[in-house]
């Protein structure tokens, strides 16, 4: 990770500078740390800095252009001569040396000296070397040099020839470690009880380090922790994100939202009495936007666990200040629509007053018979009203163009204009999407914590601009109907999922409600992810170390095989038919009991319930496991397809929870 002081670049571009000074050397060899080479292209040396093209050490044939800038430059040990070989020695900072090993793809340093080139500022002395070995010099060049370090050391000789005889004895044994590692290679199977680190991603100062017990994880029927979180959103940013989307997005890390909302004693004293409840959320994560400006962005991606379960958020296009046609960004003004807001409606039955829970007191109570914790007290969330996000039965077909926004009409409201011939044109708004595995739970007040800390970060980037409040309004919410999980393990990879298809496919016109994400994708896309990620993992790990010293992952289960869905051992699924006498039937149980038994999916094609046989038989599917296994007999219904599914009301719940590695941001 680069130090934010500047910006890295083109050192031979000097439009922007006073002093032009410029030279050209024809070097011999070059030697970067322990990695040494013939260079095809001179170095070039400004006021700005030293040019150099090298090689990759992964492909030798792509080129890579090195800019190193004057002030990462401490030392520089300089012999000139006419007659004899003439040899520039620089010494950088620490952040030089991260820039050309990343850049270079060379290893890290447990395998530096292990047959593996290797550049470090503070690693052993044949590494912290950059080595000019020029075949003449001419004056000019030479007063080019002079002038741009004042810090420049000349030295004999005598201690130009040292330099050299170290560095090509260096370059002979690293040939021979390189040889021996090639011609005895070596495979290392790790176990799941090895505490190691595997893999640091993306290498370097600021990467995700993943261990053993991450990887552990992805086995089958374990939830997913947020380094396997934060690892592969940030490996989809820098190899699935389209380019031209990349710079408009920024992915959250998983604690981002945690420490939004981390719960603090209020005091009473000096500032923290003048703040209202989302300056202080927003105070606790104001440096993690130090050098970003997320009004710049189209999207903002942020992973959520609530109550052990994993959630996405994204809030779309931030910096408009209304509704935009898609293309042609084009204003579109829409008529405020008061929305009514439903009342609770009490009934009685018997003695006893029923009230029906709201959607965030009905998933405290799920979370109550599931087994899942309740970490409300332990959360500092804006208060939220399922008013504040759109509707799935919201209307947005009547729309104008080519008119003024109107920036306090409602997130729900209807056209004014009589221009229909654009009423179907697709548009983008400022929206918060929720995307959520296992929906019903309101999430009314994530969004309205979202506002809230967008409201003050606004205000922190703009100062000089009068205030700009987000609300329901200007920012409305929408929980999208999206592919639905089928257990308890899996909204990890849900979450991971909706991120990825977000990109591959994209939505097109960002009109509410959007209904087009019901059949996103299929089941067995997020079935096979586990051993996806494991791939991913090992050739990553492959690609650092090398297939002469390769390291293999632990053997854990997965639910799928190259792809394709297998079957734990011992396990069968067996239809039964039972008899079903009219007396034995619960006089009590209701039509819609009955109707409901056979539950069905979200996103199954079909949305009518299916009825119980006339003929009186309860037909059910029992899944049988051998002994030892986690599950017993586990009773379980029919969708509307016929395919077994397991309602959530009766399966078991794993007591792996989603699992949190606290680390600092």
């Amino acid at each position: 990770m680069e130090c934010n002081d500047f910006k890295r670049g083109d050192v031979t571009d000097l439009s922007d500078c006073s002093d032009q000074l410029r030279t050209t050397l024809s070097c011999r060899v070059i030697r970067l740390g322990t990695h040494s080479f013939e260079p095809r292209e001179p170095v070039i040396i400004t006021s700005k800095g030293i040019c150099i093209v090298a090689p990759s050490e992964a492909n030798t044939c792509e080129m890579c252009t090195l800019n190193i800038y004057n002030r990462e430059v401490i030392k520089i040990e300089a012999h000139f001569s006419r007659t004899t070989e003439s040899t520039l020695c620089f010494y950088t900072l620490h952040r030089c040396g991260q820039y050309i090993r990343n850049a270079l793809k060379m290893s890290d340093g447990a395998a530096a000296m292990d047959g593996q080139t290797y550049f470090s500022a503070s690693g052993p002395a044949q590494t912290r070397k950059i080595i000019l070995q020029i075949d003449s010099i001419g004056d000019e060049a030479q007063s080019v040099i002079c002038s741009i370090w004042d810090n420049l050391e000349e030295v004999s000789l005598a201690h130009a020839q040292v330099l050299i005889q170290r560095a090509t004895e260096s370059d002979r044994k690293f040939a021979d470690s390189k040889q021996n590692c090639e011609s005895n290679p070596t495979t290392t199977q790790l176990q799941p009880n090895d505490q190691r680190q595997l893999l640091v991603y993306p290498p370097g100062k600021g990467g995700i380090s993943i261990n053993t017990a991450d990887y552990l994880c992805l086995a089958t029927a374990e939830c997913l922790n947020d380094i396997i979180i934060d690892f592969y959103l940030k490996w989809l940013h820098d190899n699935v994100i389209p380019k031209t989307e990349k710079d408009r997005t920024l992915i959250f890390s998983a604690f981002f939202y945690g420490r939004l909302t981390a719960f603090t004693p209020h005091t009473n004293t000096g500032k923290d009495v003048k703040q209202t409840e989302a300056q202080k959320s927003h105070a606790r994560v104001q440096n993690w936007t130090k050098n970003v400006n997320l009004f710049e962005k189209d999207f903002i991606i942020i992973p959520i666990n609530e109550r052990a379960h994993w959630i996405l958020a994204i809030i779309c296009f931030p910096g408009l200040k209304g509704r935009v046609t898609f293309d042609t960004h084009i204003p579109v003004e829409f008529q405020s629509i008061k929305k009514t807001k439903g009342k609770k409606v009490s009934f009685k039955s018997g003695n006893t007053t029923l009230t029906p829970l709201s959607k965030r007191e009905n998933a405290r109570v799920l979370a109550d018979v599931c087994g899942v914790g309740n970490d409300d007290s332990e959360r500092d969330e804006a208060e939220g009203d399922d008013s504040d996000l759109a509707s799935e039965d919201s209307d947005y077909d009547n729309c104008s163009s080519n008119a003024p926004n109107n920036s306090q009409s409602n997130a729900y409201g209807s056209s004014t204009g009589a221009n229909n011939t654009s009423s179907q044109q697709p548009f983008k708004q400022p929206l918060i999407l929720i995307f959520d595995s296992l929906a019903g739970a309101s999430r009314s007040y994530v969004v309205a914590t979202l506002r809230g800390y967008l409201t003050c970060e606004y205000k922190v980037k703009f100062p000089e601009i009068s205030a700009h409040t987000f609300n329901k309004d200007n920012m409305p919410g929408h929980c999208v109907k999206v592919p639905q999980q089928n257990n308890f393990t899996d909204c990890g990879l849900y979450l991971l999922q909706y991120v990825e298809q977000f990109f591959n496919d994209p939505i097109r016109d960002y009109r509410i409600p959007i209904k087009q994400l019901a059949n996103w994708f299929d089941t067995i896309t997020v079935t096979r992810k586990r051993e996806d990620i494991s791939n991913l993992l090992q050739k990553l790990m492959d690609d650092r170390n090398g297939l002469h010293n390769r390291i293999l992952l632990p053997d854990i289960p997965f639910p799928t095989l190259n792809g394709q869905l297998v079957e734990p051992k011992g396990y069968n699924i067996k239809f039964e038919e039972d008899e079903i006498d009219e007396d034995d039937e619960d006089p009590h149980r209701s039509t819609v009991e009955l109707e409901t038994e056979l539950s069905t999916d979200d996103t199954s094609k079909s949305k009518k319930p299916i009825k119980m046989p006339h003929a009186r038989r309860k037909i059910g599917v029992k899944r049988r496991m051998q002994p030892g296994t986690v599950n017993t007999d586990m009773p379980t219904t029919s969708d509307s397809t016929g395919i077994p599914t397991s309602p959530i009301a009766t399966a078991q719940r794993p007591t792996n929870l989603a699992k949190i590695r606290k680390v600092d941001p």
